[in-house]
């Protein structure tokens, strides 16, 4: 076998230094510090499949949008009214929830609850959405609260199954929504005409409130668990629903491709 002189080496080793002397270095990614600047990337994003960015939004991946995708309009329709797959998500949500709470041996000592969300959890607001693009619009809070002072919100029929099996259980529901308390007399009335007859405690937030939803709700959540009760699981369309302290011994997401609450 030939060996090359040590210059020739030397003349390689040379070259190769230089080489890597000269390659392209990746940067970091520079942080976008201007908000208007942020919001004008955020909505040059395209999502062509629906059905991913659906997932992305399920997942806790994609968050903070503030309306779905124009050209999701007509997946988001389908998927909520025209398919059943909406139901049979839910459905397998909650079955999922049931076998949970079939398989607990409870205690006597503390009054076992069930925390559950309101819209899109309890009660559906698909009628609304319906009338104003599925969530590719801007929802006028005031809008909204009118609807929702028809007291005509439609029942999420398979959340209510669960609803009705885990009383069976001996586990008391427990409503936290972010619902101002001003609309709690026409709120409960559209509960009791959907179905929903009972619950251990019904708890809306302040009228005039601006605190963020993830932290109200684990704040009240905190004083039930202070008074004696204990989370035994906890279910809602959102995550901001479910995060942070005293979320419940097991947590439940729904589906909800509509909107993104913190």
């Amino acid at each position: 076998m030939k060996t090359l002189p040590i210059a020739c080496l030397l003349f390689l080793a040379t070259v190769t230094v230089c080489n890597a002397r000269t390659m392209t270095v990746p940067e970091l990614i520079e942080q976008v510090t201007d908000p208007d600047m942020a919001e004008q990337l955020r909505l040059s994003i395209s999502y062509p499949n629906c059905r991913s960015w659906h997932l992305g939004v399920e997942t806790n991946n994609i968050i903070n949008f503030k309306t779905v995708p124009a050209n999701c309009e007509e997946y988001v329709e389908d998927y909520l009214t025209f398919s059943d797959q909406y139901r049979a998500d839910s459905k397998t949500i909650c079955k999922e929830a049931y076998y949970y709470a079939k398989g607990l041996a409870l205690k006597n000592d503390t009054v076992n609850v069930w925390i559950f969300d309101l819209d899109e959890t309890l009660l559906s607001n698909i009628p609304f959405y319906q009338a104003n693009g599925f969530g590719t619009e801007s929802v006028d809070s005031e809008a909204f609260n009118k609807w929702i002072s028809l007291g005509e919100a439609p029942v999420l029929g398979e959340t209510l199954h669960l609803y009705n099996n885990l009383q069976k259980k001996g586990i008391k529901p427990v409503l936290i929504t972010e619902r101002y308390e001003e609309l709690r007399e026409i709120t409960l009335s559209n509960l009791e005409k959907a179905g929903y007859t009972f619950w251990e405690k019904a708890i809306f937030k302040p009228t005039g409130s601006n605190a963020k939803i993830v932290n109200y709700k684990s704040k009240e959540r905190k004083k039930l668990e202070r008074g004696g009760y204990t989370i035994i699981g906890n279910i809602g369309d959102q995550w901001s629903d479910l995060q942070k302290e005293s979320a419940g011994r097991r947590t439940f997401k729904l589906p909800n491709p509509l909107y993104y609450k913190t």
